[in-house]
């Protein structure tokens, strides 16, 4: 039986995707009848690093934790061994060497689309606010969205950090540098604070929050109009039951064991050395999308999708608008 491990926050900021992510890895090892081991590493990045350590003494397959900050964690603790990690959970992740395998599109990915969908609606690109959290994961998203803009021949006329706490200062400043369209990539509670702060005060709003479900529960009816990115489209339907209110996270890590698998069924072993070389010839689609990765382990098939809030008659609901 094929023994796998994962570090997880399942207590913190993090536990409910957390959660999540055990759902999906729950699911992939009664699937493929592997015996699972998952540890709680909390908040701590640190301490997801020295218990997915701790994991591989005695696991075949390691998976990271969620999360883009723990992540990274991981790839450096890992950066001179030999094992495989597969990364359900960080989009924004820096290559130190290690063998790190990402099933997820990365984060400055995931406003690829965003130029071309606002052009179409009309909105001005030369009117655009790019507001990110001070973190790793923010930055990379607002670089990739400053970049999209720029592919198209414009420049954002801000881009700073917030918070939850200041989104209401950052806010302001957008309106007064005089954009009328505000791209929130921060954390869940930064930009929930930015779509309370800007409500009717812009034309256009885009946010990492609005991809998710959980937007709806935080803004009611505010959040129609507002643009997010997913991974997974929920109407792309997994080959394995992952229960009722399946999240992202948990189609994420069901996608990360699934691949994870069939490379080794393609290595013909669990040697790391082999895996490593069978998942960066590996070319195939799954119900998350397409994956393929480099010669680093970045993922370089998979792209999000953009779904924008509209009303329907049972209430808000997330509309297909794009693919970054």
């Amino acid at each position: 039986m094929t023994t796998a491990g994962a570090a997880l926050p399942l207590t913190g900021r993090y536990a409910p995707m957390a959660a999540q992510s055990l759902r999906g890895l729950s699911a992939w090892a009664r699937h493929a009848g592997a015996a699972l081991t998952v540890e709680d590493c909390g908040e701590d990045p640190r301490d997801a690093a020295a218990a997915t350590l701790g994991l591989a003494e005695r696991c075949e397959l390691l998976f990271g934790p969620y999360g883009s900050g723990a992540t990274r964690a991981v790839a450096h603790a890992f950066a001179a061994r030999p094992e495989v990690i597969w990364n359900h959970g960080g989009a924004a992740v820096t290559r130190t060497g290690a063998r790190m395998v990402d099933i997820l599109a990365p984060a400055d990915a995931y406003w690829a689309g965003l130029p071309a969908l606002w052009a179409a609606d009309g909105v001005d690109l030369d009117r655009v606010a790019v507001l990110h959290a001070p973190t790793g994961f923010g930055t990379a998203v607002a670089g990739g969205a400053v970049a999209a803009l720029r592919r198209r021949g414009h420049a954002p006329r801000l881009v700073a950090a917030f918070t939850a706490a200041s989104a209401g200062v950052a806010s302001r400043a957008a309106l007064e540098a005089g954009a009328t369209a505000v791209v929130g990539c921060g954390r869940f509670e930064d930009d929930i604070a930015l779509v309370r702060a800007l409500a009717g005060r812009a034309d256009a709003l885009a946010c990492v929050a609005a991809g998710v479900e959980e937007a709806l529960a935080a803004l009611g009816p505010a959040v129609v109009g507002a643009v997010g990115p997913v991974q997974w489209s929920p109407h792309r339907v997994p080959p394995v039951d992952l229960g009722p209110a399946a999240g992202y996270p948990a189609a994420q890590a069901l996608a990360a064991g699934l691949i994870a698998q069939e490379a080794r069924s393609h290595a013909g072993s669990g040697d790391p050395d082999a895996v490593w070389a069978a998942v960066r010839r590996l070319r195939l689609s799954t119900f998350l999308g397409a994956f393929a990765i480099d010669g680093e382990g970045r993922q370089t098939a998979h792209r999000p999708e953009l779904v924008r809030w509209v009303d329907g008659p049972d209430g808000p609901w997330r509309a297909p608008a794009g693919r970054g």
